[in-house]
């Protein structure tokens, strides 16, 4: 299972390499609400100096326990290239499960591969995905 995951992200990341844009590209006012394909909602609420990213992330997928309760995101960014992770629990509610995502912005758009991890039945899943996202 290790070694099918390393080879997904490889994968992912060289894929994502391949459409990196250049080197010197100015990073992109990414504050706001984005909105993925399936009615996601990601708020980035601010970019530190550091390149570390905050905001909140509500999942909208359909029978999702934790659907479409906003959780906080912790992440990074350089340049237009962005990471960020999402533990689903807080005080009201423990979906037992962690996803990251992995992409980049470009010409106002969003596009990331994620990874979710979760139990299943006592044993432990990973799956993966990718979406498209847009400024609300």
């Amino acid at each position: 299972m290790r070694q099918r995951l390393a080879s997904i992200l490889g994968l992912s990341l060289a894929a994502l390499c391949a459409a990196a844009p250049p080197a010197n590209a100015q990073p992109p006012s990414v504050t706001g609400t984005c909105v993925n394909d399936h009615g996601s909602v990601l708020v980035i609420q601010s970019i530190g100096a550091n390149g570390s990213v905050t905001g909140t992330y509500a999942n909208t997928a359909p029978g999702y326990k934790c659907g479409g309760v906003a959780f906080p995101i912790v992440g990074w960014m350089d340049s237009s290239r962005i990471s960020y992770t999402v533990r689903w629990r807080n005080a009201s509610v423990d979906c037992a499960s962690i996803t990251s995502w992995t992409g980049y912005f470009n010409e106002g758009r969003l596009g990331t591969e994620w990874v979710l991890t979760y139990e299943e039945y006592g044993a432990s899943r990973v799956r993966t995905g990718a979406d498209s996202y847009t400024r609300r």
